[in-house]
């Protein structure tokens, strides 16, 4: 297991989380070293297998993936989606992720913001022909970020691993990496969520505030015969659990989401490509959901929309168009961006609390809070959000 990291200046380890014990350095550098090897040129492979920057950029064909790529077949056009079955894995598919970010509370009114996301690829479509313990025919890659909004870069950490001898992997409605774990409860319908790192530890539970996740296929606004995805959304999760860290332990409650994706094509930063994605809750229930894909530069039309879901239960598709970015860069990513639409009338400003520049992982990624503030229907209104900004 390879784990890429970062902390805030001055913040000791958490002496007392409630997590076992990691495997010993040498052991690790010895797991990282196929596993990354493995793992860059499984990214290379999405990298530069681009049916959406063909389209974006008008430039020639790419013909097909790479060798491994090519071994998968893209997932049917429609998917059955089966509960509780759909929250686990789904190996005959390429490459999935599940991907968790919420708001938090403590009793002080202090609010922290937190994503855990595991990613899960697979090399081969049948299974491994051997019992060895070592052998696998799945990676797995994880980040995990705390953010208080406050000046500085938020502690966050990054793992690799193969998905053997324990290591991580997706069982009996558990998806886990080391000790960082997601499990589905089918008896309360939750999820309840571990991780840890040398600056804190999270326990959280995640309660669904509505019967059913929302499915989704492909990148929303480009869809097509194949749309190559498929997956679902699910707002409106009340949460309740700790934070541990150099202060103590705190009890938190708040709001948080997820989102399930799996296919060979899942949307990825590519060439001139940058992928930009937002998850926003409104204080009166309301949803949204973006992913675009925009040109580095900034011209040319964004591919992508967002999908707007009422307080109801109503969900509404909102053109990628009417999202852009306004003022605020840090290091090049824009931190400030405006949606403007007409049906349903909203004017929104999306903004982050700091300038600072991207986390500093193997694949950079800028991810954090964002505050949401502006008009609807001609009432003010407000709230949170995630953003995510890759490719810049």
């Amino acid at each position: 297991m390879y784990r890429a990291g970062m902390s805030l200046q001055g913040l000791p380890g958490c002496a007392r989380c409630p997590f076992p014990q990691r495997q010993g350095p040498l052991m690790r550098v010895w797991i990282a070293l196929g596993v990354i090897l493995a793992f860059l040129l499984l990214w290379m492979s999405l990298w530069n297998s681009s049916p959406v920057r063909q389209e974006a950029e008008g430039g020639p064909a790419i013909e097909g993936l790479t060798e491994i790529a090519q071994r998968f077949s893209d997932p049917p056009g429609e998917w059955d989606y089966e509960f509780p079955e759909d929250h686990g894995s789904h190996p005959e598919q390429f490459g999935e992720y599940w991907l968790y970010t919420g708001l938090l509370d403590d009793a002080d009114g202090t609010s922290l913001g937190f994503k855990l996301a595991i990613y899960r690829f697979s090399l081969a479509p049948e299974p491994v022909a051997t019992e060895s313990p070592w052998s696998t025919r799945e990676i797995f890659w994880a980040q995990l970020v705390l953010d208080s909004g406050q000046p500085g870069t938020p502690p966050g950490e990054e793992r690799f691993s193969r998905g053997a001898a324990g290591l991580g992997g997706v069982e009996d409605g558990r998806i886990w990496l080391d000790d960082w774990s997601v499990k589905h409860d089918p008896d309360c319908a939750c999820f309840s969520l571990t991780a840890s790192t040398d600056d804190f530890s999270l326990e959280l539970n995640l309660f669904p505030q509505t019967p059913e996740p929302i499915p989704f296929r492909g990148v929303l606004g480009l869809e097509t015969a194949e749309p190559g995805a498929h997956g679902y959304w699910w707002p409106r999760q009340r949460v309740e659990g700790h934070v541990h860290n150099a202060g103590g332990s705190r009890q938190v409650t708040g709001e948080a989401m997820l989102e399930h994706a799996w296919g060979r094509r899942l949307p990825v930063a590519q060439g001139q490509m940058t992928l930009n994605r937002f998850w926003v809750a409104l204080a009166d229930g309301t949803s949204i959901r973006c992913v675009q894909l925009r040109r580095r530069s900034g011209g040319g039309i964004p591919l992508g929309d967002c999908l707007w879901l009422s307080a109801e239960g109503r969900s509404q598709q909102i053109s990628g168009r009417d999202l852009e970015p306004s003022t605020g860069r840090s290091a090049d990513y824009p931190l400030q961006w405006n949606l403007q639409s007409s049906e349903p009338a909203t004017s929104l400003s999306l903004r982050t609390e700091q300038q600072r520049a991207p986390l500093d992982f193997r694949l950079p990624v800028w991810s954090g809070l964002m505050q949401a503030e502006g008009m609807r229907d001609g009432q003010s209104i407000e709230g949170w959000g995630w953003l995510e900004l890759s490719g810049y």
